[in-house]
């Protein structure tokens, strides 16, 4: 490497590394993680529930006693949590006391206000639901109304049991379900309780790759237009070669690149590993913390290489379109070729991390194009056979080497270039020039 490419490295690398953008995109992430992680524990162990009082109108006359039973929850303090009051009215009477009850709610006076026909506990052939209507102020308390809708069933399913003459205790417990429990069958025969976390795991980290990928290659086509146009471009060839000058930036603006997910891949697994004490400060128990898996370390190394590969591949053409246009709108229209390369990886995101080993997963993942996300999805959920990761690598390596030939080409006459955007004709001529 010579002094000038590396002066051009250190540039890059400086100026941004010392931006408030760098800083802030840096402490973003980790941030998020926390909340993220923390949040929903937080959640978890505080007692948000306050103290409900709602009215219910049983025409049934059989419900409310056995729900007052059932929803017998207490707050914190000893208090219940929730409040039922028994109103009775003839069928004649139903609307002027909803009106009432309607303002009550209105009011704040009570929570809300539930009504029980008279045939909810009919046993008749139609296997649709009896339908019991609840008002509220607020019905997107979607906790609060799965309760109620679990204790009315529950209540009405007991009664119809007891009628037919069932113990409901014994059906219950005879037709309880089962809950599957999933095993990850690690490559050394290792099995590792896995309830979801690798899809969500990678499906983050995809994610984390892609935008990564699209922002830090979007940052290579912006520094180049705006030199262009600032005419600094001009005086930077004088003294460094066209070439020095792309593979500098893009291995200037890389190492920016790879020390914020060097930064991200510490955070992640200081976190993981000490999740027991992280949780305590917030007030999460062992016991809960424990019951977030570790985030593996090998998928962490594949994340930092691929990210290294994929930029370097897709770096690249971003360098040629900023060769190429002459000014931000030009920029965006010319990059949308390479934005869907990275975008098609996206949309297939569900069906490659729910089959790694298709043959759609195995073709795609040897694409350069698609090998820096899809490849390491398959990685992240199942790892696919040796022979597999490297051949995908090498043909990603032998691709950023023909694309940094054939981008060279262009970004060395591109560079210089002003005025209209080059048709492909004139750009096969600035390869052949070259």
């Amino acid at each position: 490497m010579s002094m000038k490419m590396f002066s051009v490295i250190k540039r890059e690398f400086v100026s941004r590394v010392r931006s408030k953008g760098f800083i802030i995109g840096t402490a973003i992430l980790p941030l998020l993680m926390v909340v993220l992680l923390i949040v929903p524990i937080l959640l978890s162990t505080l007692n948000s529930e306050k103290e409900r009082k709602f009215v219910i109108i049983d025409y049934s006359n059989q419900v409310f006693s056995p729900l007052v039973a059932v929803l017998d929850d207490t707050t914190k303090e000893g208090k219940p949590m929730y409040t039922l009051l028994k109103k009775e009215t003839e069928l004649t009477g139903y609307q002027k006391l909803k009106s009432g009850l309607a303002q009550q709610v209105l009011d704040g006076d009570i929570s809300g206000y539930m009504v029980i026909p008279k045939d909810v506990l009919a046993d008749d052939s139609s296997m649709s639901r009896k339908k019991v209507m609840f008002y509220a102020k607020n019905v997107s308390n979607f906790n609060l109304m799965r309760t109620l809708e679990t204790a009315v069933s529950e209540v009405v399913r007991t009664i119809r049991l007891q009628k037919s003459g069932f113990d409901p205790v014994t059906v219950k417990r005879l037709t309880r379900g089962v809950r599957l429990e999933t095993f990850k069958v690690a490559m050394s025969g290792e099995e590792k309780k896995d309830q979801g976390f690798t899809f969500g795991v990678t499906y983050a980290l995809v994610m984390i790759l892609y935008m990564a990928m699209l922002l830090y290659g979007a940052t290579i086509t912006r520094s180049v237009v705006e030199e262009k146009n600032t005419r600094v471009i001009e005086m930077i060839v004088s003294s460094v070669k066209p070439f020095q000058l792309m593979t500098g930036k893009i291995l200037g603006v890389g190492a920016v690149g790879l020390l914020q997910f060097l930064i991200w891949a510490v955070f992640m697994l200081l976190v993981s590993a000490y999740r027991v004490q992280v949780g305590q400060i917030f007030g999460a128990g062992p016991a809960t913390m424990m019951g977030v898996p570790s985030l593996p370390l090998n998928v962490i190394l594949f994340f930092v290489l691929f990210f290294v590969l994929g930029f370097l591949f897709f770096s690249t053409m971003y360098a040629a379109v900023g060769a190429m246009v002459n000014s931000d709108q030009e920029a965006q229209q010319m990059q949308m070729p390479v934005i869907v390369f990275l975008i098609v990886p996206i949309i297939m995101i569900v069906y490659i991390i729910g089959n790694p080993d298709s043959t759609v997963a195995v073709i795609l993942s040897m694409i350069p194009f698609f090998s820096p996300i899809i490849m390491f999805m398959r990685v992240s959920v199942l790892m696919p056979p040796v022979w597999e990761v490297a051949l995908s690598i090498l043909i990603l390596i032998l691709s950023i080497l023909a694309m940094i030939w054939l981008t060279g080409k262009i970004y060395r006459v591109g560079i210089l270039m002003y005025g209209k955007r080059p048709t492909l004709p004139e750009l096969i001529k600035w390869i052949r020039y070259s």
